[in-house]
């Protein structure tokens, strides 16, 4: 209940002035109950006419608390809207997967795409198999990037420049130690 209509309550049912009604009600925190209650002990409102105020006061503070539980239902909404974000938010991240890829290339060869929904399901299912193959294909002079249009590569594909490099530096210095022998 708002609290111009609060006042014209207390004023109809305790037959106040609108000035008495605001100050008592400002007095008693805008609690319409609490309000009568004083206004009785004070002897302004008798006895049956406070009843019928109490219960006009009991209502709406019923009103109120039905209106705040239904405010907080609404915004902390229940399990059904987190569930419901949960899984908005999984189709972002898969759909954001499915506009990007992984690639792997070898020189001037046309390189391969896999978008990084399934590279990362590959990862999650069957991590060592995975991580040994990429490294070895790194040593069979595979080369590998991220590419797409909602990702920023640039400091990935860095990296995975960088392992390549060093890859080709380690089978370097692999066949020079057995040039020798």
């Amino acid at each position: 209940m708002e609290r111009d209509e609060m006042i014209k309550v207390l004023m109809e049912k305790a037959k106040v002035s609108y000035e008495e009604a605001e100050k008592v009600l400002q007095e008693c925190d805008w609690d319409l109950l609490d309000s009568i209650i004083y206004l009785e002990r004070q002897g302004k409102v008798e006895n049956n006419e406070a009843n019928t105020v109490i219960e006009v006061a009991v209502e709406s503070k019923e009103e109120n608390k039905k209106e705040n539980e239904e405010n907080h239902k609404k915004k902390s909404g229940g399990i059904g809207e987190i569930i419901g974000r949960v899984f908005k938010f999984m189709g972002k991240v898969i759909s954001k997967g499915n506009e990007n890829y992984f690639e792997v290339r070898k020189e001037s060869k046309k390189p391969i795409k896999i978008s990084l929904t399934i590279s990362t399901l590959l990862l999650i299912i069957g991590f060592w198999p995975v991580a040994i193959l990429l490294v070895v294909g790194l040593f069979l002079g595979y080369r590998y990037s991220i590419t797409g249009p909602d990702i920023n590569t640039n400091k990935v594909n860095d990296i995975f420049d960088k392992a390549s490099e060093s890859a080709d530096n380690i089978k370097d210095d692999f066949k020079e130690g057995y040039k020798d022998c």
